[in-house]
């Protein structure tokens, strides 16, 4: 019997974020909005999006977001420059899971918010709005509302997310210590699913069987994206999952497995390609290879002041005079070469527009789709995460 695959479990696991920390990162945003000449901040999340809530205040709401269920799935921190902050919840959290002292669970979140500004003294002043990709336009009409009903001012909400987002960009020391436990785990469960493809499995074998090493771990899968046969390709409808459960692999197919999700808050995000069943042809070894030499290419090129857009060029080049397009796969969809990665996929994208300079600590994913054009085997796939620090950088 073959052994299963295993991977780091949730005992190889570094600890869990400080309380301090926390902290230290409200304080070091408020500095932020009181510079940009705000009186506050609005931290807004999804269980879907939850990056503002969750870096500063460590929560995430569990439930669905949906409209049938009206505020459910939200969650939101009242940041005042002056004051105490005020955690609004849309479940109950035990008291030794929170690093806010004041947390409302509340029916309503909207009805909450608007309860927590007044009580912040925020209500008729500028506060800064962050996450505000997951605030729906529903929601600001009805915490207004809810403040003109008890005579408040109106509010002044202001876009707030490039402001805070450069102090959520650089990583902390316990953060990087977790991002690299998600990277391990995620590549052993990346590397479970490849190892187990052979022709007569499917595509919704090889996710079962890599499951239990990424739960292990302490994950959850976004989703898995599989693309196989020749051409290599996505055989799924379009939706979530994006894998085709009842694709029966065959000899000499082209593989791609794409993996994506948290583990234990933080994420990962990984992908590998291999021949099904055989040694790969000349030509898939080509671009195998080529996606490999890549993304070490890449990396070899991100430093500390360096801008993602250089990195985003070092890959156009290398693409273009092997005679690929500039992009492979993603010219046209998303031209770019990777992410930053953290508590979700974050930005700013390896971009030719991502001008900013990369800075110790931040964590980058970099990827690519390409391939042959020919029936061979249409793309493969490649991605690493590469974590820069100031030791190493």
């Amino acid at each position: 019997m073959t052994t299963p695959p295993t991977g780091p479990t949730i005992a190889d696991a570094p600890p869990p974020i400080a309380p301090d920390e926390f902290l230290d990162r409200r304080e070091r945003t408020r500095r932020v909005i009181a510079d940009a000449g705000l009186d506050g901040l609005l931290a807004w999340g999804s269980v879907d999006w939850s990056w503002a809530v969750r870096w500063l205040a460590d929560h995430q709401s569990g439930f669905a977001s949906a409209a049938p269920f009206g505020d459910k799935g939200f969650s939101a921190l009242v940041l005042p420059v002056d004051g105490d902050p005020i955690l609004v919840l849309d479940q109950r959290v035990p008291a030794a899971d929170l690093t806010v002292a004041d947390a409302r669970t509340v029916e309503s979140v909207t009805v909450g918010v608007a309860q927590a500004l007044r009580d912040a003294g925020l209500a008729g002043r500028r506060v800064g709005i962050a996450g505000e990709g997951a605030l729906l336009d529903r929601q600001r009409r009805a915490i207004e509302g809810h403040l003109a009903a008890a005579g408040a001012d109106a509010l002044t909400l202001v876009p707030a997310d490039r402001i805070v987002e450069p102090l959520h960009r650089v990583k902390s020391p316990a953060e990087l210590d977790l991002l690299r436990h998600a990277s391990a785990v995620g590549g052993a469960w990346i590397g479970a699913m490849v190892a187990a493809a052979e022709p007569g499995r499917t595509e919704a074998d090889l996710v079962a069987l890599g499951l239990p090493v990424l739960l292990a771990g302490g994950g959850f899968p976004d989703d898995v994206v599989i693309g196989s046969g020749l051409p290599c390709r996505p055989n799924a409808p379009r939706g979530v999952p994006s894998f085709a459960a009842g694709r029966t692999l065959e000899r000499g197919d082209l593989l791609r497995v794409d993996g994506f999700g948290p583990v234990l808050g933080y994420y990962c995000d990984l992908a590998r390609s291999a021949c099904v069943g055989q040694p790969a042809t000349d030509a898939q070894a080509t671009v195998l290879q080529q996606a490999v030499d890549l993304i070490d290419h890449l990396i070899a090129s991100v430093r500390p002041g360096v801008t993602h857009a250089q990195v985003h060029d070092a890959g156009v080049a290398f693409l273009t005079e092997r005679g690929h397009p500039p992009h492979g796969y993603f010219e046209g969809f998303v031209p770019m070469f990777g992410h930053q990665l953290g508590l979700t996929t974050e930005g700013p994208f390896v971009a030719a527009s991502s001008t900013d300079p990369i800075a110790a600590g931040q964590v980058l994913a970099l990827e690519i789709v390409m391939g042959p054009r020919r029936p061979a085997g249409s793309a493969t796939r490649r991605r690493s995460s590469s974590t820069r620090t100031a030791t190493r950088c």
